[in-house]
This record gives C-alpha cells, sequence and structure tokens, in this order.
C-alpha cells in the first residue's frame, strides 16, 4: 500500500488531471484506489462528475475536530476507484486546522482506519504551501510532482524541494521524493524543450504529458483521458507513469 501526494505550490500545473488520469489506470491496472480531493476549488471531484454542493460528506468531515467516520466520506467513481470529494467549506477549515494540537498529523491520524484498505491512496493537493499540503507530505510515502514546462515553474521547483525536505526531517522522514511528471508541455516552443531538457538532467523525470486538448475533453462528463481516449498520446504516458508506480511499489514490499 502507497499514499502518494501529487503536489506542486504553483496552480495550473495539471495536478487534478495527474491525479484524476493516474487513479483510473491504476484502478484499470486491478489496483485499489482512493482519490483524496485535498483542495477547496474541488477540482478533483468535479472532473469525476461530482457536484461538491451535492455532497453529504466531504474531506472538510474527515478532518473536522469532531470528525465523522472517514468511511463515510468514500464515494465510489468507478470498480476500485473511490475518493473522499472536496467543498469549498475546506477553505476556511485551514484557519481552524492552525490552532489543533499536531496538526500537521490530522489527515494521518484520520487515514489509519482505512489505510489498510487501497493498494494506492493518491492525495490531490492545493497549489499552495498550506498546512493542507503540510498534511498530505506527513502522511505520504512518496510525492510525484507535476511541473509545467516553463522557467518559472522550473524554478519553483527549489521552492518545493526545500519544504519537502523540512517534512522529512521534523515529521515524516520516511517520505520519498519519487519523481516530476513534466506537464503541458508544447514540442514546438523552444523554451519548453529547454526546460524538459533540465527536468531530465537534474530530477527523476517519470513521463511528459504534452498540450493536447484530450487532457480537457473528459472533464465535462466526469472522464480521464486515459478512459475516453485510451489510445492517445496522454492516456500511454499516464498508463506508462501508473505501471512504473506498481512496479516501484512492489520493489518497496520486497525490500520490507
Amino acid at each position: 500500500m502507497a499514499v502518494i501526494a501529487v503536489a506542486n505550490q504553483k496552480g495550473g500545473v495539471a495536478k487534478t488531471t495527474t491525479t484524476h488520469n493516474l487513479g483510473v489506470a491504476l484502478a484499470t491496472s486491478g489496483k485499489k484506489v482512493l482519490m483524496i480531493d485535498l483542495d477547496s476549488q474541488a477540482s478533483l471531484t468535479i472532473s469525476t462528475g461530482l457536484e461538491p454542493l451535492e455532497m453529504q460528506r466531504t474531506i472538510v468531515d474527515v478532518l473536522r475536530k469532531d470528525a465523522v467516520p472517514i468511511g463515510e466520506c468514500v464515494h465510489p467513481i468507478m470498480e476500485r476507484l473511490h475518493i473522499i470529494p472536496s467543498i469549498i467549506d475546506l477553505a476556511p477549515m485551514e484557519m481552524e486546522l492552525l490552532s489543533r494540537a499536531s496538526r500537521e498529523k490530522i489527515l494521518d491520524r484520520a487515514l489509519k482506519p482505512i489505510r489498510e484498505s487501497y493498494d494506492f491512496i493518491l492525495i490531490d493537493c492545493p497549489p499552495q504551501l498550506s498546512i493542507l499540503t503540510i498534511n498530505a507530505l506527513s502522511c505520504a510515502d512518496g510525492v510525484v510532482i507535476p511541473v509545467k514546462t516553463d522557467y518559472l515553474a522550473y524554478r519553483g521547483l527549489t521552492q518545493l524541494q526545500d519544504s519537502i525536505q523540512e517534512v522529512q526531517e521534523l515529521i515524516n522522514p520516511g517520505l520519498r521524493v519519487l519523481g516530476v511528471i513534466a506537464t503541458l508541455y508544447d514540442t514546438r516552443v523552444k523554451d519548453d524543450q529547454e526546460i524538459l531538457a533540465l527536468l531530465k538532467k537534474e530530477y527523476n523525470l517519470l513521463g511528459v504529458i504534452k498540450r493536447l486538448a484530450v487532457a480537457k475533453k473528459g472533464i465535462y462528463d466526469g472522464r480521464a483521458a486515459v478512459e475516453q481516449a485510451p489510445g492517445s498520446e496522454i492516456a500511454k504516458e499516464y498508463a506508462a507513469i501508473a505501471h512504473w508506480l506498481v512496479e516501484e511499489q512492489k520493489e518497496v514490499e520486497d525490500h520490507e
């Protein structure tokens, strides 16, 4: 079992697209997967076809001081794929979390009853280094970093790495950076090519997701690219990354 945070403090780098497609790809390959929407914008929830305002139980109920059992907040998406949805109410909850004891471990404690029920738990983090992101990193075994292939996104990686290192030193020594995924890559743009070359040189590059319309197309009907266009470049790339995660997890378990 692996808990993986999909994190980057910058918005618009395809964190949600990555979480959704990896979740579907892993479930399709036979793994039992839980996705957690930890962003108050609820983009992952919406991407799966759910309406946040219609959800009776969300991640907010999981994180409250008087939390409901986490199992009551899990919603099925498809066979072997479940989600804990989000809602706009998560934004003001961040202030409440800051006043709590051991605030960085609230999600970790909440996950314990269901942690072993899944092969993979994927957490879609908010686009800032907030207490919510710290909670995700504090309970994760690994972090996957989607990075848009532009200079500012590339430079922002240093800040994210500093935060991850701090979490490793102070809270979660077992946290590993699994690698980066180059996203929204435009093969025709020289800057994109140069940033991709730097990512390949300096990081463990898990895959390259090109800027293609198929990534957005399925959002309106709640389907990931790996479902609605399995033959597309994007679908094949996410399927390959999912396969890598499965093999990596096998290796970790073999050494335990």
